[in-house]
């Protein structure tokens, strides 16, 4: 009978704190990398995300801004130098043949063919915000009494005429305005004659984590379009984001 011997092979201490320590230095070279690629890509995805937030912001405001009453812009400074851009905000630019009566009501025809919406006021020849927020002793924007087919009623104190023969129709007034703890309302459901901090009946939040605004307002002249500037600063953790636009608007009235 013949006995075989087994051999059972193993790593030594030795071996095994050889390995305990190669292993080590390679985490601690590898993490770092991995760490540093992760916090990179989370930032990233941060910044990406507050960019996208800050340039629907100002595509709001611009798209609103681009159907404003003409000559009705203006900028306040209320908690920080021009945060603020107020204007007239219409639901229709039109063209009209003529505007009958003697005495108020005007009846005010278009004649372009559209359909007309009901609307609270009409402007006709708005030259500049001190006169549409003069309202209701404004030369420029009148009460609408009725909408009808392709008239407007309004009353007025005397006949209004614009050398274009064009007209806005409007309901309320927007303004846009940064509050002091950093979010940027959109105020809306007030009249020219009102003021949009106390009376609006609408305030909505456009965007929070706004770390400024500016608005800048370039008026126009026979060459040149009036033209808009909105810049803004939106600021989340340590990612912050610029963001700057400029928009051309009508100011013929």
């Amino acid at each position: 009978m013949s006995l075989t011997k087994r051999i059972s092979n193993g790593f030594t201490l030795i071996e095994l704190i050889i390995v305990i320590v190669i292993t080590g230095i390679i985490a601690g070279v590898v993490y770092p990398v991995i760490m540093y690629g992760i916090k990179s890509s989370k930032q990233f995805d941060e910044a990406k995300g507050v960019s996208v937030r800050a340039r629907l912001a100002v595509e709001r405001i611009a798209r609103d801004i681009r159907y404003a009453v003409p000559n009705s812009i203006r900028i306040h400074s209320i908690n920080s130098s021009n945060d603020s851009i107020e204007f007239g905000d219409a639901v229709l630019h039109s063209h009209y043949s003529t505007i009958d009566g003697t005495s108020s009501p005007y009846t005010l025809n278009d004649d372009t063919g559209l359909i007309l919406p009901n609307a609270r006021f009409v402007s006709v020849y708005n030259t500049s915000p001190d006169n549409f927020y003069s309202y209701p002793n404004s030369p420029s924007v009148f009460d609408v009494v009725s909408v009808s087919g392709n008239q407007v009623q309004f009353n007025a104190n005397a006949k209004p005429y614009s050398p274009n023969h064009r007209y806005s129709l409007f309901n309320t007034c927007v303004c846009y305005s940064l509050d002091s703890n950093g979010v940027l309302y959109r105020y809306g459901g007030y009249f020219p004659d009102q003021d949009f901090q106390t009376d609006a009946t609408e305030k909505n939040i456009l965007i929070n984590n706004v770390q400024a605004v500016e608005f800048k307002y370039y008026e126009g002249n026979l060459s040149n379009a009036a033209m808009v500037s909105i810049s803004i600063i939106v600021k989340v953790g340590e990612t912050s984001v610029s963001y700057h636009e400029e928009v051309h608007i009508r100011n013929v009235p």
